[in-house]
């Protein structure tokens, strides 16, 4: 009996499932085994009878077998079934399923070491209790040769838990179950237990209180995260994506959509799959270093100089970044993994990524993006406007001379040859600008070459803006977008995501800029601002019905200017608005978070501490020794001081950051309510036009009554006037709205100006953006001007 107790808990059915024969130290420890042929073993090896008294084949009476057996001894035999025998079995399948087809290597790295460590250790346990009792050790063999059954039992002390908590583990690994009848392939991989929740579980694990439980922890967390640090490894040293298991790393990779030629991946971070003892900060840094090396393999016989391909800067860095892997100890911590990336990190930019990715042109990409994107240079966004509005113009000219009204509304649709016309044309007014001798001229041939102006599609929308509102489909009747084509290496430091925000902020300011210039225009509209000179009477008339037609004309230009005073105090005010918060966006907010930025970025240049300087006083006047020359890209001594690649994306994505912060762009209030005033401002404008057209027609035919009368134009002039004014109160609460919005940011800036959080952003680089001072000045333009009196 002893020896079937035994033989249950080392093999439990493993000869009848698997159909492998006795091994060698089975049947050393059991010396009964080898007399059993193997067709004999598949057929009487099973659930024991003694423990499975229920599962007993035909042949065997349980009740025969139980009857030799006290209950305090089928208690304990119960025990030992549940408790290790099929706790043993269960977890042995379990983790031989896990190891052949989980998707993880991780977890499967984890399943194998259950397997091949613990429950060896269990079985080994066996075979020592076994050779105990043929030898007849009196630790176990009593007196008569007497082997109680409890000396059995603790002689497995300990591993009832042992076995437990591996059981749950397999059973946490393989979550969720596959529902009955549901094949492997159909479960997606999403399905299934990722390495960062399964070393997150370890790691956990480790605080049960047992210290059994903690040893094997403590192991498993080894065994899953240099599994792990496998797959970082190939990433980190030679930038290769996991060739097995790829699904369960969190650098994700996708076939590039829009990239140049040669780069065919785009990749990125899925936080989902980010172990927790990785931080935020440094799994972009392990994405920058992967991306980095891959950019440097597409360029390696432009480092290697007619060399050997050996010299390239990643294979001569190999030995020394493999170094900084081989110190980490386990359980890796967030503070020694962190050090060991970022020296690598530094290691490769100030070693490689200097030739690949030179300070002069990240600063030739910003300022282009300072300039036409924050429409640093205003003469861009004005020609832009004007080529649009003449786009516009010429279309509603030749859809007017059509017949075909069908034809003529699907050809409304602005194409994708117009929009590209429209920049064409803002690029060639730009150049009349510029006289040979211009220092910017290089600048613009480059913007010509890397930014577009293109229709927003439904996919590029795919980055969520903080805003509601959307400000793209004010230049052009369809949705556009100013783009930047990203050339490669410069992938490195600005991102999709940082262009769509240029975008994004390019749009709003635009706006703004188009809403000013609109309700500019209105007050060239002579006939309707003022009645000059004195009207004439026609020849026609006698000097009495010539002075009475006189009288009449002057009391009809009374009455309509006495109409349209409360719109153009409204269009007065709502145009110094405008202009106040364009002046603040611009003097202030992007010029300010400029020279903070490029003061950081270029510490030496006494340009940046000018800018900074300039900034403080308000003035709109654009820095022209900033933008870096071939003469000055090599004597520079602010070219010196580069700073790491990755460290400048992030410090410029906090710029960008703070930037929009600063913009009101978060605050869904503001842009929605703006928004809305510039639809207002677009229907007003329509109408005053619209209304000037009338009474100039009116003027030249106050000969002809008749020619008046039947064109209605006098009711569609009292229609017009109607909607003016309701058009009006819409643009004065709109106004009205919009200024209470910046009293409501204004006083909760008020009471956060003790934020802190942006100090932290210093112990990585030292970069602190611009964060100004609220919109108090704004509000104190804005009650100087009384807009809302004037409104």
């Amino acid at each position: 009996m002893l020896h079937e107790i035994l033989l249950a808990l080392f093999t439990g059915d493993i000869f009848r499932q698997q159909n492998d024969p006795p091994t060698p130290e089975t049947c050393l420890a059991f010396p009964f085994l080898p007399r059993i042929s193997y067709a004999d073993s598949r057929s009487c090896l099973g659930p024991s009878p003694l423990l499975h008294p229920q599962s007993s084949k035909a042949g065997a009476n349980p009740e025969l077998l139980q009857s030799f057996l006290s209950p305090a001894e089928q208690a304990l035999l119960q025990s030992l079934a549940h408790n290790l025998g099929d706790r043993n079995r269960n977890i042995r399948d379990h983790a031989s399923a896990i190891s052949s087809s989980h998707p993880s290597t991780v977890c499967r790295a984890v399943s194998t070491a259950i397997t091949s460590t613990y429950l060896a250790n269990f079985r080994q346990n066996i075979l020592e209790v076994e050779r105990d009792i043929l030898r007849e050790d009196t630790s176990i063999v009593g007196a008569h040769n007497i082997v109680p059954l409890s000396a059995i039992v603790g002689a497995f002390d300990g591993w009832s838990r042992k076995l437990e908590w591996l059981w749950k583990l397999v059973q946490y690994i393989r979550a969720p179950a596959l529902l009955p009848g549901e094949a492997k392939q159909t479960r997606s991989y999403h399905e299934s237990r990722t390495a960062a929740e399964l070393i997150e579980h370890l790691r956990e694990s480790t605080h049960t209180g047992y210290p059994d439980i903690e040893v094997i922890s403590l192991d498993l967390v080894r065994v899953a995260e240099t599994a792990w640090l496998k797959q970082t490894s190939a990433w980190v040293l030679y930038g290769r994506h996991p060739a097995y298991g790829a699904g369960d790393f969190f650098i994700t990779r996708q076939a590039a959509s829009k990239k140049p030629a040669g780069s065919s991946w785009e990749y990125g971070v899925q936080d989902s799959l980010v172990p927790c003892f990785v931080t935020p900060h440094t799994a972009n840094s392990i994405l920058f270093i992967g991306r980095s090396l891959n950019q440097i393999r597409e360029r390696q016989l432009s480092f290697a100089d007619g060399a050997s391909p050996a010299a390239a800067p990643d294979l001569a860095l190999l030995p020394n970044h493999l170094a900084h892997l081989s110190t980490l100890e386990f359980p890796l911590t967030s503070s020694n993994f962190s050090a060991a990336i970022g020296a690598i990190r530094l290691s490769l930019s100030q070693n490689a990524l200097q030739k690949l990715l030179p300070l002069p042109k990240v600063l030739e990409v910003l300022l282009i993006l300072k300039d036409f994107f924050l429409l640093e240079r205003g003469e861009f966004a004005v020609a832009l406007l004007t080529a649009a509005d003449e786009r516009l113009v010429s279309r509603n000219k030749t859809e007017r001379s059509k017949q075909n009204l069908v034809n003529g509304l699907a050809s409304m649709t602005i194409k994708d040859g117009e929009v590209s016309a429209v920049l064409a044309r803002t690029w060639t007014a730009l150049t009349s600008y510029q006289s040979l001798d211009d220092e910017d001229v290089d600048e613009l041939d480059q913007a010509r070459e890397i930014v577009h102006l293109s229709i927003k599609t439904v996919d590029e929308g795919h980055v969520s803006r903080p805003s509601l509102a959307s400000f793209n489909d004010l230049l052009l009747p369809s949705s556009t977008v100013l783009t930047l084509r990203v050339p490669s290496p410069l992938d490195l430091f600005l991102s999709a995501s940082d262009v769509e925000t240029y975008s994004h902020v390019h749009a709003y300011l635009l706006s703004i800029r188009r809403a000013h210039l609109r309700l500019s225009k209105l007050f060239l509209l002579s006939v309707l601002r003022r009645d000059h000179p004195s009207p004439k009477a026609p020849a026609s008339l006698d000097h009495h019905h010539a002075f009475d037609e006189i009288a009449r004309m002057r009391a009809r230009a009374d009455d309509r200017a006495r109409m349209l005073r409360p719109t153009w105090a409204t269009i007065t005010s709502t145009a110094f608005f405008l202009a106040e918060l364009g002046e603040y966006f611009q003097g202030e907010v992007v010029k300010s978070s400029w020279s903070t930025f490029h003061r950081w970025l270029v510490p030496h240049d006494p340009q940046s501490v000018n800018d900074n300087l300039v900034s403080s006083i308000g003035t709109s006047d654009r820095p022209q020794s900033s933008r870096p020359t071939s003469s000055q890209s090599g004597a520079d001594p602010a070219m010196k001081s580069f700073q790491d690649p990755e460290t400048l994306t992030q410090a410029h994505q906090r710029y960008l950051a703070s930037l929009e912060k600063a913009l009101l762009l978060h605050d869904q209030t503001f842009t929605i309510g703006l928004r809305r005033l510039m639809t207002s401002i677009d229907h007003m404008s329509a109408l005053m036009q619209r209304l000037n057209t009338i009474q100039q027609s009116l003027g030249s035919d106050v000969q002809n009554e008749a020619l008046t009368a039947s064109n209605h134009l006098d009711a569609e002039e009292k229609r017009l006037v109607v909607d003016l004014q309701a058009s009006r109160s819409k643009i004065a609460s709109g106004v009205q709205g919009l200024i209470e919005a910046l009293r409501t940011i204004d006083a909760a800036s008020a009471a956060q100006r003790g934020y802190q959080g942006d100090q932290g952003l210093m112990q990585h680089d030292g970069f602190v953006p611009w964060t100004g001072g609220g919109v108090d000045r704004l509000l104190l333009k804005l009650d100087y001007g009384n807009v809302l009196n004037l409104a």
